[in-house]
């Protein structure tokens, strides 16, 4: 986060960038803020609109329904008035049950004794339940109807009305659901009050009507009586208290003739699910296209400082005593384009200015330099010189005076020694005079080879052929510890071209420095084709090995790792030397641990010139 800020602070392109974007997420929020508002009182003003309409729609069902129940108790009362007997009451209870299919139950009721016969109480109620309509006589001293609000209210107002459901429960049926019941008094021609006429409306019934119209996937009706209990619902979830739930749009009429209260409640996130999804993608598109402008912001603002930041830049470069850089003309010609132009003619006059400088203090200190690598070398050369006289005068005095003492032995006691001696003694003369004439050789070969940068590769070889000629050349210094091993890993027809004198002295040279070396074990010459465009001749021994840190100067001309060994340190130079005039190359295994292994790498064939 601070190298955030860091960056931020140090790039004017962002900073301005940054603050015109800023000003437009003010103006922006400022504007869509008020659009969102207004929008979402609209769109909560439309769902109101919507909601009262099925309100008003639903309303209509139920007054409907209940204009059937009121219809058929009205056109009823006065059949029974007319016809005041048990059984008639008893036809005329089922009568308004079988002429109309949308009621649940009629009660008609009379007042205390007013049969005398039939006792203090005397009501006949009818149900349809399913169709089936059964007719039964209630009261009792369990079931005092004279007690119950649809017999007392309609007494006690004189008119018909109805009243709040409640659950009408008449021992020995199987009928106990919550009714609405319109009521009506029965007034004889004497203007007397002698029973109720009751008309009941089921919950259920209700509730179908409820649940035929619904605009939003979770909105639900809810009927609420005079008291506010719950009457009916389309949610068997629903509470008197969702009336008062502020995440809903809720909607409410009276029925006419009644207390009830009628109510739509529809959540708000049925009502905003189109508002909310357009939200977010408003949001997201808002987000995108300031990112957008950000990113254009920065462009353009850094297409026009990009001027002075390169300008800054380059200061920054010359304080530091850089004057490599160098700004380009533009063809600019505003301010900024005026201060660049003065800028690069300053620029260019100190550059030329100050590369005059380095010039001449280039050329003093190069000058001096070669006079010191001079020196360095001429004082080499003459300790190389004066070290090689000595290593040659040495290499070449001690096998000499081997042989004169040999020699003046064999001349004076040759009567007296046995073929043994004689024989070791003829073997060491002639290894000493090979050492001799190895040296000579290698020293000739050195310089003659000066100047040549190739050689002709016209001889047609055999790869297995020229590793037994190679191992021919060698007399093993301990034969008796040392095995030497020839061994074929390519088959006899392959040939290579090239020059058959320059590979076998690459060759004996590497076993001849094997053999020097090597006390015990074996020394191993061979033959691999790792491509079909090349060939290696391997040579190993199992000698001491040579130090890793050793391994870039073996070939350095003059080297050698034993001062007191025999040699002028020019042998693997000389093969270094032979195997790049081939064509290829020689180099030390690393990889390989049991002494040393060289490996020459030539081509099968010369390259086409």
């Amino acid at each position: 986060m601070i190298k955030l800020v860091k960056q931020i602070k140090q790039s004017l392109p962002l900073r301005l960038s940054l603050s015109i974007l800023a000003f437009t997420v003010i103006i922006f929020m400022i504007t869509i803020g008020i659009i969102f508002v207004r929008t979402r009182h609209f769109v909560r003003q439309t769902a109101t609109e919507q909601a009262t309409q099925i309100l008003n729609n639903t309303a209509q069902g139920i007054m409907g329904l209940m204009g059937q129940v009121e219809v058929a108790t009205d056109n009823s009362d006065w059949l029974v008035l007319r016809k005041l007997q048990p059984d008639s009451i008893m036809s005329f209870s089922r009568r308004i049950l079988a002429l109309n299919p949308d009621v649940d139950g009629c009660s008609i009721s009379f007042e205390p004794n007013y049969f005398p016969d039939q006792g203090k109480y005397f009501s006949v109620y009818s149900s349809n339940e399913n169709g089936h309509i059964e007719t039964e006589q209630e009261g009792s001293s369990e079931y005092d109807y004279f007690m119950m609000t649809w017999y007392q209210e309609p007494i006690r107002r004189g008119k018909a009305c109805w009243v709040d459901p409640f659950h009408d429960y008449t021992p020995g049926t199987s009928y106990d659901m919550m009714i609405a019941s319109y009521c009506k008094p029965l007034i004889d021609t004497n203007g007397r009050t002698i029973g109720v006429i009751s008309t009941d409306l089921s919950q259920r019934r209700l509730s179908q009507i409820l649940l035929k119209e619904r605009f939003f996937p979770n909105a639900y009706f809810i009927i609420t009586g005079e008291s506010g209990h719950l009457i009916a619902t389309s949610n068997d979830q629903a509470l008197p208290d969702d009336l008062n739930r502020s995440d809903c749009v809720v909607v409410s009429l009276t029925l006419p003739n009644t207390n009830w209260q009628l109510a739509y409640i529809c959540p708000d996130k049925d009502i905003f699910k189109g508002y909310n999804l357009l939200v977010s993608i408003v949001v997201s598109l808002i987000f995108i296209g300031l990112l957008l402008m950000l990113a254009f912001s920065y462009f353009v603002v850094n297409r026009f400082v990009s001027p002075i930041k390169a300008l800054a830049n380059q200061a920054q470069m010359m304080a530091e005593g850089q004057f490599d850089g160098h700004l380009k003309h533009t063809k600019r010609i505003d301010e900024t384009g005026q201060l660049q132009n003065s800028f690069v003619s300053m620029q260019e006059s100190i550059t030329n200015y100050i590369s005059d400088l380095e010039r001449v203090k280039t050329e003093t200190e190069q000058r001096n330099q070669e006079l010191i690598i001079a020196k360095s070398k001429a004082e080499e050369a003459d300790h190389k010189k004066a070290a090689f006289i000595q290593d040659l005068s040495h290499q070449i005095r001690t096998p000499l005076n081997i042989i004169g003492g040999f020699t003046q032995v064999l001349r004076d006691e040759h009567e007296t020694m046995d073929e043994t001696e004689v024989s070791a003694i003829t073997h060491d003369i002639m290894q000493n005079s090979h050492t001799i004439s190895n040296i000579i050789d290698n020293w000739m070969r050195t310089l003659a080879l000066e100047g040549i940068d190739k050689v002709e590769r016209n001889d047609d070889i055999s790869c297995n052929e020229v590793c037994e000629t190679a191992a021919e050349t060698i007399t093993l210094r301990n034969p008796d510890t040392v095995t030497l091993k020839v061994e074929h890993h390519v088959p006899d027809s392959l040939h290579i071209i090239t020059d058959k004198g320059c590979l076998l002295k690459v060759l004996s040279e590497l076993l001849h420095n094997a053999n020097k070396y090597t006390q015990e074990g074996s020394i191993t010459i061979s033959c691999i084709q790792p491509d079909s465009q090349s060939v290696c001749f391997m040579v190993s021994d199992t000698g001491p090995g040579i130090a890793e840190e050793q391994h870039e100067h073996v070939f350095s001309q003059f080297t050698k790792l034993d001062d007191f060994s025999e040699g002028l340190g020019m042998g693997l130079t000389l093969c270094r030397k032979l195997a790049g005039l081939l064509g290829g190359h020689i180099t030390l295994d690393a990889a390989y641990t049991k002494g040393a292994r060289f490996v020459l790498t030539l081509p099968v064939s010369p390259e086409k010139t």
